[in-house]
């Protein structure tokens, strides 16, 4: 690029969605992994002891993946290197979504911690899209 070029700016409404994103991840993230079925009752999850080391595994997941490509997206001068994570988070939003609303519909699950799951998911997915809409051409 010349000196009379610069980089497309960073979408701003990206580094908000990074923001948000970082601080869901991180608080599940968190609870998962630190008191993975005091959390999952609150949403009304049984306790299944047999489950915990998994679901303190999501809650690694969450905090490695989730939290930890969002403090680099929030970081992010160019569009370019969370390009891939943006796609990543809008495809994954979206199956998790599904995943939610299918255990809703059919019984599968509480259906509390499904909704609000749920809920959750479609407000990340619909700003990583405005994110993706937003990103410099």
């Amino acid at each position: 690029m010349s000196e009379t070029q610069s980089a497309p700016a960073f979408p701003g409404i990206a580094r908000v969605t990074f923001i948000i994103h970082f601080i869901v991840a991180l608080v599940i993230g968190v609870l998962l992994l630190f008191i993975p079925t005091t959390f999952g009752g609150w949403f009304g999850y049984p306790e299944t002891l047999d489950l915990v080391p998994v679901i303190r595994a999501l809650g690694a997941i969450l905090l490695g993946l989730g939290a930890g490509t969002s403090l680099c997206g929030i970081f992010a001068g160019r569009w370019e290197p969370v390009e891939y994570v943006v796609r990543g988070e809008i495809a994954y939003l979206a199956l998790q979504t599904i995943v939610f609303v299918v255990s809703a519909i059919i019984g599968s699950g509480p259906l509390v911690g499904n909704i609000v799951f749920a809920v959750i998911s479609v407000i990340l997915l619909v700003l990583f899209i405005i994110s993706w809409a937003s990103r410099p051409k």
